[in-house]
């Protein structure tokens, strides 16, 4: 179990760390055009590796942390503690995993239906909201017993993606072009999801001895908050858009009148 273990993590790190820069292609490319459309896909295949593999990691230490971790859980002075601790980061890294997937198929799907909303309401994208959603819930549970902000802080963010998701799925109309936005929306809650991630694992040990233990947890929240900036300039500019092209159908409609 350890080596598969460490087999899936290996696989994790290396394709993570390509789609950590690969997020940016297609964020920067001309939207719709065949860098955007290129990158956009090879994106959204490594993040779902990455989502798929961080699942199974998690998996394999919530079944048996002591397997998983031997080295250390022999070297721990409370074993009971480590084992507990081990689970609540698993459970943790779970949920992010499941931000991370249910965000880049979510967003997939919408840009492939559009208005019709049809392949989001399948049974596997049902249970992926259920599966970020009751993810969140149990590590919010988590953060109110042990008093950990992050937990509390990214439950409640996780949270709220997935009634977003879920409430844009089941409306019963949308806005003209709001798939724009919500194809936009799933991306950089993917991107946020997979920068927290290596935030708080990966990245932790340098970021730590850049910023100090102290700012370790605004390192942490940094992608949630550049991120919904982001969101928000990027909304702002299409709703902008789409408005002022409404308004010159609109003229061009009444001059043919």
């Amino acid at each position: 179990m350890q080596h598969f273990h460490q087999f899936s993590l290996f696989i994790h790190i290396i394709v993570g760390s390509c789609t950590l820069l690969l997020f940016w292609a297609p964020v920067l490319a001309k939207k719709g055009g065949k860098v955007h459309n290129l990158s956009g896909k090879a994106y959204v295949f490594g993040m779902q590796l990455v989502a798929f593999t961080g699942i199974l990691c998690c998996a394999l230490v919530l079944i048996d942390p002591v397997a998983i971790y031997q080295g250390a859980y022999e070297r721990a002075q409370n074993q009971a503690e480590f084992i507990q601790n081990a689970r609540g980061r698993a459970c943790f890294l779970l949920m992010l995993s499941f931000l991370v997937l249910t965000s880049v198929v979510h967003g997939t799907r919408v840009l492939k239906d559009k208005a019709s909303r049809q392949s989001l309401r399948r049974p596997d994208m049902l249970c992926s909201y259920l599966a970020l959603l009751c993810s969140a819930l149990y590590v919010a549970y988590l953060g109110g017993q042990s008093g950990q902000i992050l937990y509390l802080a990214f439950s409640v963010i996780s949270m709220l993606v997935a009634i977003k998701m879920m409430r844009y799925t089941f409306a019963p109309m949308v806005q003209p072009r709001q798939w724009v936005i919500e194809h936009l929306s799933a991306m950089i809650g993917s991107g946020i999801g997979v920068y927290t991630a290596f935030s708080a694992v990966g990245g932790r040990y340098l970021l730590v001895e850049i910023l100090g233990e102290q700012a370790i947890l605004m390192a942490w929240l940094a992608p949630s908050v550049v991120g919904t900036l982001a969101l928000v300039v990027a909304k702002r500019k299409y709703q902008q858009r789409y408005r002022v092209a409404g308004k010159g159908k609109s003229a061009a409609q009444a001059e043919a009148l």
